[in-house]
């Protein structure tokens, strides 16, 4: 059972990165399932490795859209966006050093990857239509 589900309220408008948000929100299920299937501590390094280069390379695409617009937010948003790649790449030393992940890490993303979407992605969003709009 999926932890991270995609539905229309996630959805920016913006094809690549509804299609990007999407295929994170599938990396945090898959290394989800790898906790849920008790499969070996290889898979759920695998599948954090997998949601670690999404996130990079989704960061770098918007990124790019919202120097292209001088959104105004631009510099908060890249500070959050490295924020969490540092959490994501803290969580793989932890992993490579045999410290214990936990399923609670994979809730704990799922509801960042939400949160982020709608509080700040969203206000991203907003500014585009409106800068449309004039």
């Amino acid at each position: 059972m999926a932890i991270a589900i995609w539905s229309s309220r996630f959805e920016t408008g913006i094809s690549i990165i509804d299609t990007q948000h999407k295929a994170l929100f599938a990396a945090v299920n898959k290394l989800a399932d790898s906790f849920k299937a008790g499969t070996s501590g290889n898979q759920v390094k695998e599948s954090l490795a997998f949601l670690v280069k999404h996130a990079a390379e989704h960061f770098s695409t918007e990124e790019k859209y919202m120097q292209e617009m001088n959104y105004p937010k631009l510099t908060s948003h890249m500070a959050e966006h490295a924020q969490m790649f540092r959490m994501a790449q803290e969580l793989q030393t932890n992993l490579a050093e045999g410290k214990p992940i936990t399923m609670e890490v994979t809730i704990f993303l799922a509801d960042y990857l939400q949160n982020h979407i709608n509080q700040v992605d969203m206000g991203y969003v907003d500014f585009v239509k409106e800068k449309n709009r004039k």
